[in-house]
């Protein structure tokens, strides 16, 4: 990426993190509150072993490119469009220009 990354900054995806509340069982609720809406660079990645990409089970992961964030952490889920995933990495780049790297898997 260039020294200005904006304009590949095209998709609009959004963060939640799962509530801290408990229920009376004391279990965690199934609620999400929002960490916050954020554009992204979107990119597909494939399987790192060819069994991996092969299997039918291998669920799509994703690379998101964002502009630098610390709100952000694994376990977090993202909501791009109808698809539900979930991040498995948050990496801050400080090359040139500052940035967040998230990886991301969907959900079943």
């Amino acid at each position: 990426m260039e020294r200005e990354f904006s304009g590949v900054l095209r998709e609009r995806i959004v963060i939640e993190r799962q509530s801290a509340g408990r229920d009376a069982l004391g279990s965690a609720e199934a609620q999400f509150d929002p960490v916050g809406e954020y554009w992204a660079a979107a990119e597909a990645l494939r399987g790192s072993r060819e069994s991996e990409a092969e299997s039918r089970s291998a669920m799509p992961r994703w690379r998101f490119v964002l502009r630098e964030t610390r709100a952000i952490q694994p376990g977090d889920r993202l909501l791009w469009g109808e698809r539900v995933m979930t991040i498995s990495s948050v990496v801050l780049e400080y090359r040139l220009i500052p940035k967040t790297i998230l990886l991301a898997e969907e959900r079943r």
